[in-house]
């Protein structure tokens, strides 16, 4: 068995609201197993056989239990704890935030990302995540998720790197 983390996005924003446990029992019954659900904002941590299909399988069996698509950012255990562990702006100081990405984005889309970089927004394209430091309110800031979305062409779903390490620090370590 080995353990993987989904991360949802668009759980529990309006008017996507799913409760905990049904989340849980939902996963549970396409074979997850030890299922677990941290902070109510779709993360999801369990073990199964393989991944083979993994991504495709709990997006099918979500959307037809919960009716309506959710699009799942999976990791493995030893990439979400590697995640956490990361500090692309070394000890600068600031709130961290990381966008999941399905795949590692084209190199020339994620050179043009990080051009977006300002002293008070600094942003990292490692593997399949976007860093976002920010040093001000996210209400001032000129980042955007949209943004990250237009320029890379793909999907995301963002959480607070203390979310991740949270992940990391409860469940995987």
């Amino acid at each position: 068995m080995s353990r993987f983390v989904a991360f949802l996005r668009a759980i529990n924003t309006p008017p996507r609201y799913v409760k905990m446990a049904r989340l849980r029992s939902v996963c549970a019954s396409l074979g997850l197993e030890n299922v677990a659900t941290v902070i109510a904002s779709g993360n999801v941590i369990f073990e199964s056989a393989g991944d083979h299909d993994l991504t495709t399988r709990i997006e099918t069996g979500l959307e037809v239990e919960l009716g309506f698509p959710v699009p799942v950012f999976l990791r493995t255990a030893n990439d979400t704890v590697e995640i956490a562990d990361r500090r692309p702006f070394g000890d600068a100081t600031g709130e961290l935030e990381i966008s999941f990405l399905r795949y590692e984005p084209d190199p020339a889309r994620a050179l043009e990302l990080t051009k977006e970089s300002t002293t008070s927004d600094r942003l990292a394209v490692v593997g399949r995540e976007v860093y976002w430091l920010h040093s001000g309110p996210r209400s001032e800031s000129t980042h955007s998720e949209a943004k990250v979305v237009r320029i890379l062409g793909m999907s995301t779903t963002r959480r607070s790197a203390r979310t991740v390490r949270r992940i990391a620090d409860s469940y995987l370590r």
